[in-house]
């Protein structure tokens, strides 16, 4: 619908979408499938459907006790520095023996040179010995850091916050990589995926804030949302295009999944035209 407004000599075409309905879905920002990174059987569950979980929050533990005795045996070994100092201890005897020997050689030549040569050799051994003792310290540690970092694996978080809608597993049940056992929706922020006319999507642009009604069955409410998405492309079988509209669900009055009437309402997209 076009209107023609006489404005301080200026003609003003305004393209208006007015009370233009379509259906759509209601689906929600965040809507997650998790799934154990590890097969195992589960010892914990510390959840339950139906149960708000925040971010990080424990889900479900597997039987860890195999993997936990790995991580205290790698600290036992990172933090073992017997040998290290014995090492260290023995050098600095021999460093006092060759300091010693070497004054003997210079004042009286009490020792022969190839006794000097023989503690000087015994020396650079115990010090690359020192070295790789130390080296393989850092593998030490980073071995026990990898063994951790394993066994937390075995504990799942959230990562979101939101409602357990769906929970598949039970304490016992043996739980396998890659097949999701629980589900978790954060119905505060939805969107509306709705297809319309490719006559009413050109006059839309990502970022336009839009005021529209959803309708259900049993609840009729008014919102502000974003369109945040318009497909490039039709489709070839109906010519529609298909939106994204973001909006807040303030205390879930609206629930995701279901089908809705979505009538826009008065969306401009004004052009100034001067009069010839």
């Amino acid at each position: 619908m076009k209107k023609l407004c006489l404005l301080f000599g200026i003609f003003v075409t305004t393209s208006t979408i007015q009370a233009a309905e379509f259906i759509g879905i209601i689906k929600p920002m965040d809507d997650i499938k998790v799934s154990v990174p590890l097969d195992g059987v589960v010892q914990n569950i510390y959840v339950k459907e139906g149960s708000y979980i925040k971010k990080g929050q424990k889900i479900l533990k597997l039987e860890n006790r195999l993997q936990q005795l790995e991580v205290n045996r790698r600290k036992v070994i990172w933090k073992d520095k017997a040998q290290l100092n014995a090492a260290i201890k023995n050098r600095e005897i021999h460093k006092s023996l060759l300091d010693s020997t070497k004054e003997l050689y210079s004042q009286v030549k009490a020792v022969s040179h190839d006794e000097i040569q023989m503690l000087e050799s015994k020396y650079y051994t115990l010090s690359g010995d020192i070295k790789m003792r130390e080296e393989n310290e850092k593998k030490e540690k980073i071995e026990y850091s990898i063994a951790q970092n394993l066994l937390s694996k075995y504990t799942i978080k959230s990562p979101i916050s939101g409602v357990v809608i769906e929970l598949e597993l039970q304490k016992g049940e043996w739980a396998k990589v890659g097949k999701p056992f629980i589900r978790i929706v954060n119905a505060n922020s939805c969107y509306i995926d709705i297809n319309i006319d490719e006559s009413d999507s050109s006059r839309l642009k990502v970022g336009n804030k839009i005021i529209f009604t959803v309708k259900t069955k049993s609840v009729t409410a008014k919102k502000e949302g974003m369109i945040t998405f318009i497909s490039s492309v039709a489709d070839m079988a109906s010519g529609l295009v298909r939106i994204k509209i973001n909006f807040q669900n303030v205390k879930n009055r609206v629930t995701p999944g279901l089908s809705a009437i979505i009538s826009i309402d008065d969306f401009s997209d004004s052009k100034s035209v001067e009069i010839k």
